[in-house]
């Protein structure tokens, strides 16, 4: 009879074993609807403080694509009007990769005397990491990307976000067909003990 497993250290094997796929190398199959409200079920146990549940996820389906790849185009030709063909084809493109691909979107009312803005986008930010965390113990790969084109105007105005929402990254999902494995910060690096400085 197997030994049963050690949760903690499966939780702290899952964790350290979690790494970003790039979306070019993301692949059929993608989550089926069930795993993916259950990869939102684990996002939405993050904190959030005063539970306003500032944040959302925008899923972008196989046909919406096209106008997605139009959307980014625009945004190059916002930034670049000279841009050649080759990176308009190259903005283009984006909008094809990884078989799921959600708009991660934080949304900046109700205001609240109690939760800044900063909490907001943390709040959202815990709960991409318990997405990824649930993508790759279900065995997919995912990554976060952002870039220019979601800071541009051409792109605010087309995604139909409302005023106060704000897009902050894609999520990409999809079964890996390659990874690389990026260097991680030491303990050392990441922890210190605080030392406040006396008289001011």
């Amino acid at each position: 009879m197997p030994e049963p497993l050690d949760p903690v250290a499966f939780t702290l094997e899952l964790i350290a074993s979690r790494h970003s796929v790039s979306p070019k190398k993301l692949v059929e199959p993608g989550p089926t609807e069930a795993q993916l409200r259950q990869m939102v079920a684990a996002a939405a146990c993050a904190p959030d403080h005063r539970e306003l549940a500032p944040w959302r996820l925008l899923r972008i389906a196989p046909a919406q694509r096209a106008r997605l790849a139009e959307l980014f185009e625009a945004a190059l030709h916002e930034r670049d009007p000279d841009a050649d063909a080759t990176a308009r084809a190259d903005a283009r493109a984006k909008a094809d990769r990884a078989p799921t691909l959600l708009l991660a979107v934080v949304r900046l009312a109700p205001a609240h005397d109690d939760v800044v803005d900063t909490e907001r986008y943390v709040t959202l930010g815990a709960g991409l990491m318990n997405l990824l965390l649930a993508a790759h113990a279900m065995g997919f790969g995912a990554m976060l990307t952002s870039g220019r084109a979601l800071r541009s105007a051409a792109f605010a105005r087309a995604a139909g976000l409302a005023a106060d929402e704000r897009p902050v990254c894609f999520v990409s999902i999809g079964t890996a067909t390659a990874a690389r494995r990026r260097p991680r910060a030491s303990v050392d690096d990441l922890l210190a003990d605080w030392a406040p400085r006396a008289g001011g």
